[in-house]
């Protein structure tokens, strides 16, 4: 028994009823909160869909997942399924793709009862899978789940979509220090003298760094930063879209938006856009003139040293760093929390794909010094 009655697919957070936005509201993630998920539609061009469960003999809405239509590459590799691969053998788009911005799965149910949560969420899984089928997709994935319900996902949705993968990790980094001192003293002593130094050098340029709340001072000088760092990693993007992006999160996120802008005389030479969630601080995008910073250890201070120092100041107990450029943050006090990807491959390619995603994780827990004695989460089914 899944306790569920029915199941509806909704265009857009505007149409969720009122249970639906209590249930995400007390999910417990900024990433699966309705205004996140609003600003996800928005900046995600009407791609978003909304797969609900209706409890049984109820109209109360028990699951909520967020899924998107992903098409050749309008969409950042983290959301693309082919970028898990290394030599796709054939188109795989259009895909639909159970992640959110910010590497999240939203799979959110109701009940206190484990057993009735395991069962609702195999049931919303199982209509996510159903409205892929229906729409035809090719390929269908679970991205970014944790390693217990990756599992529960898998087992839901049978043989097709085969076993759980590693697919990243999010940087979490525990706080609760009484000052940027107390922070230090959980780091090895070379480490805290580097970071010492970075910090004395950074401060030494005259590098000032202001908090903004909200986007109000976001615009071109802003935008053309953040275009300089992903031009200088290699990662598609405009002044305009950037303009776009802060549009959306003026409009629905803007309450949690916090702006670490540094400048050096008066003219700004990085930031760090983060969102505060309760607690918490998510950090998520960054931009540099990279001319200007020169050897002053922009990156770090922007990124991590002057966030932590303002979340000791106004009670920020963690620190997300998302995923991604792992030994930096790991040695930074990060821990690494595993995610999993569960994911149905085109039938004429399946078996090609599912040994290279594995050749992929197999790689990537590598990098992130995974205990290969620790069980795997086909080992725990």
């Amino acid at each position: 028994m899944t306790a569920v009655s029915s199941v509806e697919v909704v265009d857009s957070v505007r149409d969720l009823p009122d249970s639906a936005l209590r249930l995400l509201a007390g999910a417990g993630s900024l990433y699966a909160a309705p205004d996140w998920l609003a600003y996800c539609e928005a900046s995600a061009g009407g791609t978003i869909r909304l797969v609900l469960l209706r409890g049984k003999g109820s109209e109360e809405v028990v699951g909520v997942a967020a899924v998107r239509r992903v098409e050749d590459d309008q969409v950042m590799p983290l959301y693309n399924l082919e970028s898990l691969l290394a030599r796709p053998l054939a188109p795989t788009h259009p895909s639909l793709v159970a992640a959110v911005s910010g590497g999240y799965c939203v799979l959110a149910v109701a009940g206190d009862d484990p057993g009735l949560r395991s069962r609702r969420r195999a049931a919303l899984a199982k209509a996510v899978v159903a409205h892929a089928d229906a729409e035809e997709y090719a390929a269908t994935g679970f991205l970014y789940l944790p390693a217990d319900d990756a599992v529960e996902v898998a087992t839901a949705c049978g043989p097709d979509f085969g076993e759980p993968f590693l697919v990243a990790a999010r940087a979490v980094l525990p706080g609760g220090w009484p000052d940027f001192e107390g922070y230090l003293s959980t780091l090895p002593s070379p480490r805290r003298n580097k970071i010492r130094r970075e910090r004395k050098q950074f401060a030494a340029a005259g590098i000032t760094t202001r908090v903004l709340h909200g986007a109000d001072e976001l615009g071109e000088e802003s935008a053309r930063l953040q275009l300089a760092l992903r031009e200088r990693y290699g990662v598609a993007g405009s002044i305009e879209a950037i303009l776009r992006d802060y549009d959306h999160l003026r409009a629905h996120v803007d309450h949690r938006l916090r702006v670490f802008l540094s400048e050096k005389d008066g003219v700004p030479i990085g930031l760090c856009l983060a969102l505060v969630d309760g607690e918490d601080l998510h950090l998520r995008l960054a931009g540099f003139d990279y001319a200007a910073v020169g050897s002053d250890f922009a990156y770090f201070n922007v990124v991590y040293y002057e966030p932590i120092e303002w979340g000791i100041r106004n009670g920020i107990r963690s620190y997300h760093f998302g995923t991604g450029t792992y030994r930096a943050k790991t040695a930074r006090g990060c821990r690494l929390e595993p995610t999993y990807a569960v994911v149905r491959w085109p039938g004429d390619a399946r078996s090609d794909h599912t040994a290279q995603a594995r050749d992929r994780a197999a790689e990537l827990a590598v990098e992130l010094g995974l205990d290969p004695t620790a069980p795997s989460p086909e080992e725990r089914r």
